[in-house]
């Protein structure tokens, strides 16, 4: 096994513990939304829906560092060590930014910084869509079909996290509300919210199997 393999490797792991860790908080945050379990049920499973929800939110900014050090490995990427430094400089940054977040929970400092880490995911996605509808045209920066495609369908993935961000804010705030005192408008506020990031959940799982797929197959799919 060379480098090369252990960078795929890694970047199978990414998509691995990125989609297992999302199973794990949707069926966590059902539980939290249900009135049948106790409140201190109810808030053990909260803030460990927390604590897992960091493992995507790794594993998607990792990914792309991963993805790009395989693509110049190949000679199908953007070349170059500095521009890898730069991705990699750049990720580490982003990771320990979201680490404050949380560790910083619950404070005005936190809620400051999770808007602004949602407006960078809003760059990102943009970026990521501009250089792989670049790439497609032909004068991108990534040399073939397929990881211009893999590239493209990763956006989405972006997109969608950007989708579950927003339509769950409810969620949280009704909770908070919820844990103070009874009330039937936040647990149908919680269950609303719950409801309208279902299909961004679901999408995010089929992109990654098909980008999963792309990357497996891409030889016999666009014959490269």
């Amino acid at each position: 096994m060379d480098w090369q393999d252990i960078w795929k490797l890694v970047h199978v792991l990414t998509l691995v513990y990125w989609v297992g860790a999302d199973l794990t908080v949707f069926y966590s945050a059902r539980i939290v939304a249900n009135p049948a379990y106790s409140k201190q049920t109810r808030a053990t499973v909260f803030h460990l829906l927390g604590w897992i929800d960091m493992i995507p939110r790794y594993m998607l900014i990792l990914t792309f560092p991963v993805g790009a050090t395989l693509a110049a490995n190949l000679g199908i990427g953007p070349q170059g060590g500095v521009w890898l430094a730069v991705v990699w400089v750049l990720g580490i940054v982003w990771l320990v930014y979201v680490t404050q977040i949380y560790r910083k929970e619950g404070t005005d400092v936190s809620r400051r910084m999770a808007k602004i880490d949602l407006y960078l995911r809003f760059l990102f996605f943009a970026l990521l869509v501009i250089s792989a509808v670049w790439s497609l045209a032909g004068d991108g920066p990534f040399k073939t079909t397929w990881l211009a495609v893999k590239v493209l369908l990763f956006a989405g993935t972006v997109g969608c996290g950007i989708g579950i961000r927003v339509t769950f804010m409810p969620f949280v705030s009704a909770f908070a509300t919820l844990m103070r005192e009874d009330s039937s408008s936040a647990e149908a506020t919680m269950k609303r919210a719950l409801s309208h990031a279902v299909p961004f959940v679901l999408s995010i799982w089929i992109l990654v199997a098909i980008v999963a797929f792309i990357g497996l197959s891409h030889e016999i799919l666009f014959g490269s």
